[in-house]
Protein backbone atom coordinates (compact mmCIF):
# COMPACT_ATOMS: atom_id res chain seq x y z
CA UNK A 1 0.00 0.00 0.00
CA UNK A 2 2.22 3.47 -0.83
CA UNK A 3 1.10 6.52 0.07
CA UNK A 4 2.09 8.89 3.42
CA UNK A 5 0.87 5.87 6.50
CA UNK A 6 -0.98 7.24 9.60
CA UNK A 7 1.25 6.69 12.82
CA UNK A 8 0.05 6.47 16.03
CA UNK A 9 2.67 6.67 19.30
CA UNK A 10 1.03 5.60 23.02
CA UNK A 11 2.08 4.80 26.67
CA UNK A 12 -1.15 3.57 28.18
CA UNK A 13 -1.36 1.74 31.28
CA UNK A 14 2.59 -0.09 30.67
CA UNK A 15 4.50 2.12 33.47
CA UNK A 16 6.76 0.02 35.23
CA UNK A 17 5.10 -0.29 38.52
CA UNK A 18 5.04 2.55 40.99
CA UNK A 19 4.71 6.08 39.79
CA UNK A 20 7.84 7.04 41.99
CA UNK A 21 9.62 4.96 40.14
CA UNK A 22 8.28 5.02 36.31
CA UNK A 23 10.14 7.88 34.55
CA UNK A 24 8.46 10.65 33.06
CA UNK A 25 8.00 11.10 29.01
CA UNK A 26 9.19 14.32 29.39
CA UNK A 27 12.53 12.80 30.94
CA UNK A 28 15.41 14.26 29.02
CA UNK A 29 18.21 12.36 27.10
CA UNK A 30 20.52 14.52 25.30
CA UNK A 31 18.21 17.13 25.23
CA UNK A 32 15.13 15.53 23.65
CA UNK A 33 12.61 14.45 25.83
CA UNK A 34 11.29 10.39 25.52
CA UNK A 35 8.48 11.59 24.00
CA UNK A 36 10.21 14.20 21.68
CA UNK A 37 12.28 11.76 20.24
CA UNK A 38 9.66 8.85 19.42
CA UNK A 39 7.54 12.12 17.67
CA UNK A 40 10.53 12.63 15.76
CA UNK A 41 11.46 9.06 14.17
CA UNK A 42 8.06 8.89 13.56
CA UNK A 43 7.97 11.88 11.40
CA UNK A 44 10.79 10.40 9.19
CA UNK A 45 7.81 8.98 8.00
CA UNK A 46 5.87 12.33 6.75
CA UNK A 47 2.70 10.47 8.01
CA UNK A 48 -0.47 11.97 7.16
CA UNK A 49 -1.18 12.25 10.47
CA UNK A 50 0.72 11.81 14.16
CA UNK A 51 -1.64 10.72 16.69
CA UNK A 52 -0.76 10.17 20.44
CA UNK A 53 -2.72 8.45 23.12
CA UNK A 54 -1.47 9.00 26.45
CA UNK A 55 -2.41 6.92 29.67
CA UNK A 56 -3.28 8.80 32.91
CA UNK A 57 -1.76 9.16 35.93
CA UNK A 58 1.95 9.08 34.63
CA UNK A 59 2.83 12.75 35.14
CA UNK A 60 2.69 13.79 31.22
CA UNK A 61 -0.75 16.21 31.36
CA UNK A 62 1.41 18.60 30.08
CA UNK A 63 2.94 17.06 27.35
CA UNK A 64 0.48 18.33 24.44
CA UNK A 65 0.74 21.88 24.74
CA UNK A 66 4.76 21.62 23.24
CA UNK A 67 3.47 19.19 20.12
CA UNK A 68 1.34 20.82 18.40
CA UNK A 69 2.50 18.55 15.40
CA UNK A 70 0.90 15.86 17.12
CA UNK A 71 -2.75 15.23 17.67
CA UNK A 72 -3.94 13.77 20.81
CA UNK A 73 -6.75 11.61 21.43
CA UNK A 74 -8.51 10.79 25.05
CA UNK A 75 -7.56 7.60 26.35
CA UNK A 76 -10.07 4.68 26.98
CA UNK A 77 -9.98 2.51 30.16
CA UNK A 78 -8.29 -0.27 27.98
CA UNK A 79 -4.60 -0.33 28.32
CA UNK A 80 -1.53 -0.91 25.81
CA UNK A 81 -1.34 -0.87 22.09
CA UNK A 82 -4.63 -2.49 21.89
CA UNK A 83 -5.94 0.62 23.85
CA UNK A 84 -4.43 2.70 21.78
CA UNK A 85 -6.01 1.19 18.54
CA UNK A 86 -9.53 1.55 20.12
CA UNK A 87 -9.09 5.08 21.13
CA UNK A 88 -8.14 6.00 18.07
CA UNK A 89 -10.83 3.68 16.11
CA UNK A 90 -12.96 6.76 14.91
CA UNK A 91 -9.92 8.43 13.27
CA UNK A 92 -8.73 4.99 11.73
CA UNK A 93 -12.38 3.94 10.53
CA UNK A 94 -12.00 7.48 8.18
CA UNK A 95 -8.34 6.12 6.57
CA UNK A 96 -9.09 2.29 6.03
CA UNK A 97 -6.67 2.50 2.88
CA UNK A 98 -3.97 3.22 4.38
CA UNK A 99 -1.42 1.87 6.97
CA UNK A 100 -0.78 2.36 9.98
CA UNK A 101 2.89 2.75 11.94
CA UNK A 102 1.89 1.90 15.96
CA UNK A 103 4.88 2.68 18.12
CA UNK A 104 5.39 2.53 21.93
CA UNK A 105 6.02 6.17 22.98
CA UNK A 106 8.94 4.92 25.11
CA UNK A 107 10.86 3.46 22.54
CA UNK A 108 13.57 6.51 22.22
CA UNK A 109 16.20 4.53 20.70
CA UNK A 110 14.20 3.33 17.92
CA UNK A 111 16.27 4.75 14.19
CA UNK A 112 14.37 6.35 11.64
CA UNK A 113 16.51 3.82 9.19
CA UNK A 114 14.90 1.11 11.44
CA UNK A 115 11.27 2.20 11.21
CA UNK A 116 11.05 2.89 7.41
CA UNK A 117 12.65 -0.36 6.65
CA UNK A 118 10.16 -1.93 9.00
CA UNK A 119 7.41 0.05 6.97
CA UNK A 120 8.69 -1.06 3.32
CA UNK A 121 9.07 -4.90 4.68
CA UNK A 122 5.25 -4.54 5.54
CA UNK A 123 4.26 -3.44 2.10
CA UNK A 124 6.69 -5.32 0.01
CA UNK A 125 5.43 -8.48 1.64
CA UNK A 126 1.86 -7.34 1.17
CA UNK A 127 1.26 -8.07 5.01
CA UNK A 128 -1.65 -7.23 7.14
CA UNK A 129 0.57 -6.47 9.82
CA UNK A 130 4.40 -6.68 10.46
CA UNK A 131 5.40 -6.55 14.21
CA UNK A 132 9.47 -5.79 14.73
CA UNK A 133 11.39 -8.53 16.22
CA UNK A 134 14.89 -7.77 18.12
CA UNK A 135 15.01 -10.55 21.28
CA UNK A 136 11.96 -11.06 21.25
CA UNK A 137 8.59 -9.23 19.62
CA UNK A 138 8.52 -5.34 20.16
CA UNK A 139 5.70 -2.81 20.66
CA UNK A 140 6.42 -1.36 17.19
CA UNK A 141 3.69 -2.38 14.61
CA UNK A 142 3.22 -1.81 10.61
CA UNK A 143 -0.71 -2.56 9.98
CA UNK A 144 -3.38 -2.07 6.96
CA UNK A 145 -5.78 -0.15 8.84
CA UNK A 146 -8.66 -2.17 6.58
CA UNK A 147 -7.29 -5.53 8.03
CA UNK A 148 -7.19 -3.97 11.74
CA UNK A 149 -10.56 -2.39 12.31
CA UNK A 150 -11.95 -5.87 10.52
CA UNK A 151 -10.11 -7.82 13.40
CA UNK A 152 -10.51 -5.59 15.97
CA UNK A 153 -14.21 -6.12 15.32
CA UNK A 154 -13.91 -9.94 16.00
CA UNK A 155 -12.17 -9.56 19.46
CA UNK A 156 -14.35 -10.71 22.09
CA UNK A 157 -15.46 -8.34 25.08
CA UNK A 158 -12.96 -10.37 27.37
CA UNK A 159 -10.31 -9.67 24.81
CA UNK A 160 -10.78 -6.34 24.15
CA UNK A 161 -10.91 -5.74 27.98
CA UNK A 162 -7.61 -7.68 28.13
CA UNK A 163 -5.44 -4.97 26.18
CA UNK A 164 -3.12 -7.53 24.64
CA UNK A 165 -2.11 -6.59 20.91
CA UNK A 166 -1.09 -10.88 20.99
CA UNK A 167 -5.04 -11.54 20.81
CA UNK A 168 -5.39 -8.98 17.63
CA UNK A 169 -2.94 -10.77 15.98
CA UNK A 170 -4.08 -14.46 16.74
CA UNK A 171 -7.47 -13.08 15.09
CA UNK A 172 -6.17 -11.73 12.22
CA UNK A 173 -3.87 -14.63 11.49
CA UNK A 174 -6.96 -17.17 12.10
CA UNK A 175 -8.91 -15.31 9.47
CA UNK A 176 -6.12 -15.72 7.13
CA UNK A 177 -4.85 -12.25 7.00
CA UNK A 178 -0.79 -12.34 6.63
CA UNK A 179 1.42 -12.25 9.37
CA UNK A 180 4.79 -10.50 9.09
CA UNK A 181 7.90 -9.77 11.04
CA UNK A 182 11.23 -7.25 10.69
CA UNK A 183 14.18 -8.06 12.43
CA UNK A 184 16.31 -4.81 13.72
CA UNK A 185 19.58 -4.94 13.36
CA UNK A 186 20.94 -3.02 16.57
CA UNK A 187 19.06 -4.83 19.43
CA UNK A 188 19.24 -1.60 21.53
CA UNK A 189 16.75 -0.07 19.97
CA UNK A 190 14.16 -2.53 21.54
CA UNK A 191 15.03 -0.72 24.89
CA UNK A 192 11.60 0.97 26.01
CA UNK A 193 12.82 3.61 28.84
CA UNK A 194 10.14 2.79 31.61
CA UNK A 195 12.53 2.72 34.35
CA UNK A 196 15.45 4.95 35.63
CA UNK A 197 18.38 2.31 34.88
CA UNK A 198 16.70 1.59 31.54
CA UNK A 199 17.08 5.50 31.03
CA UNK A 200 20.67 5.84 31.86
CA UNK A 201 21.45 2.24 29.06
CA UNK A 202 19.39 5.21 27.15
CA UNK A 203 21.54 7.59 27.25
CA UNK A 204 24.71 5.70 27.10
CA UNK A 205 23.29 4.22 23.80
CA UNK A 206 22.78 8.17 22.27
CA UNK A 207 25.99 9.50 23.68
CA UNK A 208 28.18 6.66 21.97
CA UNK A 209 25.99 7.12 18.61
CA UNK A 210 26.40 11.19 18.93
CA UNK A 211 30.21 11.18 19.43
CA UNK A 212 30.50 8.55 16.78
CA UNK A 213 29.10 10.90 14.76
CA UNK A 214 31.06 13.60 15.60
CA UNK A 215 34.16 11.77 15.27
CA UNK A 216 33.43 10.63 11.57
CA UNK A 217 32.80 14.54 10.75
CA UNK A 218 36.23 15.33 12.30
CA UNK A 219 36.04 16.38 15.56
CA UNK A 220 38.39 15.15 18.23
CA UNK A 221 37.06 14.32 21.27
CA UNK A 222 40.00 12.85 23.69
CA UNK A 223 37.80 11.43 26.31
CA UNK A 224 34.47 10.31 25.24
CA UNK A 225 33.68 8.49 28.45
CA UNK A 226 33.59 12.23 30.25
CA UNK A 227 32.52 14.14 27.73
CA UNK A 228 28.57 15.31 26.91
CA UNK A 229 26.69 16.34 23.79
CA UNK A 230 23.35 17.01 23.33
CA UNK A 231 21.73 15.33 19.94
CA UNK A 232 20.68 19.32 18.47
CA UNK A 233 24.41 20.28 18.94
CA UNK A 234 26.58 20.72 16.00
CA UNK A 235 30.82 21.02 15.72
CA UNK A 236 32.92 22.19 13.21
CA UNK A 237 35.48 19.70 11.71
CA UNK A 238 39.07 20.10 13.54
CA UNK A 239 37.14 20.86 16.86
CA UNK A 240 39.21 19.33 19.62
CA UNK A 241 37.27 18.98 22.92
CA UNK A 242 39.19 18.18 26.05
CA UNK A 243 37.73 16.03 29.18
CA UNK A 244 34.76 16.59 31.27
CA UNK A 245 33.35 19.11 28.46
CA UNK A 246 29.30 19.47 28.62
CA UNK A 247 27.61 20.44 25.48
CA UNK A 248 24.01 21.15 25.68
CA UNK A 249 20.87 22.74 23.93
CA UNK A 250 21.22 24.16 20.40
CA UNK A 251 24.93 24.93 20.66
CA UNK A 252 26.70 25.42 17.36
CA UNK A 253 30.49 25.22 17.30
CA UNK A 254 32.69 26.37 14.23
CA UNK A 255 35.91 24.73 13.15
CA UNK A 256 39.02 24.45 14.44
CA UNK A 257 38.22 25.43 18.09
CA UNK A 258 39.54 24.14 21.33
CA UNK A 259 36.86 23.64 24.40
CA UNK A 260 39.12 22.70 27.24
CA UNK A 261 38.12 20.50 30.58
CA UNK A 262 35.44 21.28 32.72
CA UNK A 263 33.45 24.01 30.02
CA UNK A 264 29.91 23.92 30.06
CA UNK A 265 28.10 25.35 27.19
CA UNK A 266 24.02 26.07 26.54
CA UNK A 267 22.86 27.12 23.90
CA UNK A 268 26.06 28.94 22.52
CA UNK A 269 26.92 30.05 19.28
CA UNK A 270 30.89 29.76 18.77
CA UNK A 271 32.95 30.97 15.73
CA UNK A 272 36.06 29.85 13.66
CA UNK A 273 39.25 28.99 16.08
CA UNK A 274 37.75 30.09 19.64
CA UNK A 275 39.36 28.91 22.65
CA UNK A 276 37.66 28.24 25.39
CA UNK A 277 39.75 27.97 28.75
CA UNK A 278 38.77 25.84 31.38
CA UNK A 279 35.49 25.96 33.53
CA UNK A 280 33.94 28.58 31.56
CA UNK A 281 30.31 28.92 31.53
CA UNK A 282 28.63 30.16 28.32
CA UNK A 283 24.92 30.80 28.31
CA UNK A 284 22.93 32.13 25.35
CA UNK A 285 25.66 33.99 24.36
CA UNK A 286 28.00 34.56 20.61
CA UNK A 287 31.81 33.80 21.00
CA UNK A 288 32.65 35.11 17.31
CA UNK A 289 36.07 33.85 15.59
CA UNK A 290 39.07 33.91 17.17
CA UNK A 291 38.14 35.08 20.55
CA UNK A 292 39.63 33.28 23.79
CA UNK A 293 37.61 33.83 27.17
CA UNK A 294 38.65 31.95 30.14
CA UNK A 295 39.89 30.44 32.61
CA UNK A 296 36.72 30.33 35.15
CA UNK A 297 34.40 33.11 32.94
CA UNK A 298 31.20 33.23 32.79
CA UNK A 299 28.64 34.38 30.21
CA UNK A 300 24.93 34.71 31.11
CA UNK A 301 23.05 35.18 28.51
CA UNK A 302 22.12 37.44 25.39
CA UNK A 303 26.96 38.42 25.99
CA UNK A 304 28.63 38.78 22.18
CA UNK A 305 32.19 38.47 22.09
CA UNK A 306 33.59 40.08 19.12
CA UNK A 307 36.22 38.41 16.93
CA UNK A 308 39.99 38.44 18.72
CA UNK A 309 38.65 39.62 21.43
CA UNK A 310 40.06 38.00 25.24
CA UNK A 311 38.27 37.85 28.06
CA UNK A 312 39.81 36.20 31.14
CA UNK A 313 39.79 34.69 34.57
CA UNK A 314 36.71 35.41 37.02
CA UNK A 315 35.27 38.13 34.42
CA UNK A 316 31.34 37.94 34.19
CA UNK A 317 29.41 39.07 31.46
CA UNK A 318 25.12 39.90 30.81
CA UNK A 319 23.46 40.98 27.79
CA UNK A 320 27.11 42.78 26.83
CA UNK A 321 28.45 43.07 23.22
CA UNK A 322 32.30 43.10 24.06
CA UNK A 323 33.66 44.72 21.02
CA UNK A 324 36.16 43.36 18.32
CA UNK A 325 40.36 43.18 20.02
CA UNK A 326 39.04 44.62 23.27
CA UNK A 327 40.50 42.92 26.60
CA UNK A 328 39.23 41.83 29.68
CA UNK A 329 41.78 39.98 31.63
CA UNK A 330 40.36 39.52 35.33
CA UNK A 331 38.27 39.99 37.81
CA UNK A 332 35.15 42.39 36.40
CA UNK A 333 31.72 42.26 35.92
CA UNK A 334 30.24 44.54 32.70
CA UNK A 335 26.38 43.84 32.93
CA UNK A 336 24.17 45.89 30.02
CA UNK A 337 27.46 47.47 28.45
CA UNK A 338 28.48 47.84 25.13
CA UNK A 339 31.98 48.05 24.63
CA UNK A 340 33.31 49.20 21.56
CA UNK A 341 36.71 47.66 19.72
CA UNK A 342 40.35 48.13 21.21
CA UNK A 343 39.34 48.94 24.81
CA UNK A 344 41.13 47.69 27.48
CA UNK A 345 39.64 46.13 31.24
CA UNK A 346 41.38 47.18 33.96
CA UNK A 347 40.98 44.11 36.85
CA UNK A 348 38.15 45.16 39.06
CA UNK A 349 36.05 46.93 36.73
CA UNK A 350 32.09 47.25 37.26
CA UNK A 351 29.55 48.49 35.71
CA UNK A 352 26.64 49.10 38.24
CA UNK A 353 23.76 48.40 36.06
CA UNK A 354 21.16 48.06 38.54
CA UNK A 355 19.54 50.87 40.73
CA UNK A 356 16.73 48.24 42.23
CA UNK A 357 14.81 49.54 40.28
CA UNK A 358 16.06 49.20 36.37
CA UNK A 359 18.66 48.28 34.83
CA UNK A 360 20.89 50.89 32.80
CA UNK A 361 23.36 50.71 30.00
CA UNK A 362 27.09 51.79 30.04
CA UNK A 363 28.91 52.37 26.79
CA UNK A 364 32.50 52.51 26.27
CA UNK A 365 33.80 53.85 22.93
CA UNK A 366 36.94 52.58 20.62
CA UNK A 367 40.47 52.82 22.06
CA UNK A 368 39.16 53.49 26.03
CA UNK A 369 41.52 52.39 28.50
CA UNK A 370 39.90 51.71 32.43
CA UNK A 371 41.83 51.17 34.97
CA UNK A 372 42.01 48.64 37.18
CA UNK A 373 39.36 48.62 40.25
CA UNK A 374 37.16 51.21 38.69
CA UNK A 375 32.97 51.67 39.33
CA UNK A 376 31.26 52.57 36.27
CA UNK A 377 28.08 53.92 37.60
CA UNK A 378 25.05 53.35 34.65
CA UNK A 379 24.18 55.13 32.78
CA UNK A 380 27.57 56.75 31.49
CA UNK A 381 29.48 56.60 28.52
CA UNK A 382 33.45 56.66 28.34
CA UNK A 383 34.36 58.16 25.12
CA UNK A 384 36.65 57.29 22.73
CA UNK A 385 40.40 56.78 23.38
CA UNK A 386 39.38 58.26 27.07
CA UNK A 387 41.19 56.85 29.98
CA UNK A 388 39.93 56.41 33.33
CA UNK A 389 42.21 56.49 36.49
CA UNK A 390 42.31 53.41 38.79
CA UNK A 391 39.98 53.22 41.69
CA UNK A 392 37.68 55.75 40.11
CA UNK A 393 33.90 55.86 40.60
CA UNK A 394 32.57 56.99 37.47
CA UNK A 395 29.67 58.74 37.38
CA UNK A 396 29.46 61.55 34.49
CA UNK A 397 30.20 60.96 30.98
CA UNK A 398 33.95 61.39 30.13
CA UNK A 399 34.68 63.02 26.79
CA UNK A 400 36.67 61.22 24.10
CA UNK A 401 40.74 61.75 24.69
CA UNK A 402 39.98 62.71 28.53
CA UNK A 403 41.46 61.44 31.71
CA UNK A 404 39.19 61.01 33.86
CA UNK A 405 39.49 60.27 37.71
CA UNK A 406 36.99 60.02 40.72
CA UNK A 407 38.73 59.10 43.94
CA UNK A 408 39.08 60.53 47.27
CA UNK A 409 41.91 62.63 48.14
CA UNK A 410 44.70 60.44 50.29
CA UNK A 411 45.60 61.78 53.59
CA UNK A 412 48.59 60.85 55.80
CA UNK A 413 48.92 60.89 59.69
CA UNK A 414 52.59 60.51 60.65
CA UNK A 415 53.20 59.06 63.58
CA UNK A 416 49.56 58.25 63.71
CA UNK A 417 49.80 54.21 64.68
CA UNK A 418 52.19 54.85 67.51
CA UNK A 419 49.89 57.28 69.43
CA UNK A 420 47.19 54.43 68.89
CA UNK A 421 49.37 51.60 70.78
CA UNK A 422 49.90 54.06 73.34
CA UNK A 423 45.98 54.35 74.13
Amino acid sequence: MKGNPLALVWTIGEGAGPRSRSVSLQQRLLGKSIFRLAVEVVQSLHPGELLAVLGDGEGDADVPPSFPEVRFLRALKTRGALGAILSAKEVLSRNKTRDLVLLDARLALLSPRSLRSLLAAHRKNGNSLTTAASLGPLPVQAARVGDLLEALDELSPRQRAGGRIDDLIGVMAKSGRKIGSYRLRHPEESLAVRTPAALSTAIMFLRERKISKLESRGVIILDPATTWVDLDVRIGPGTVLYPSVVIEGQTKIGAQCRIYPFVHLTDAWLGDRVKVLSSTVIEKSRIEREAQVGPFARFRPMSVVRPRAKVGNFVEMKNTVFGERSKAGHLSYLGDAIVEEDVNIGAGTITCNYDGFRKYQTRIERGAFIGSGTELVAPVRIGRDAYVGAGSVITKDVPPEALAVARGRQIERPGWVRGRRKK
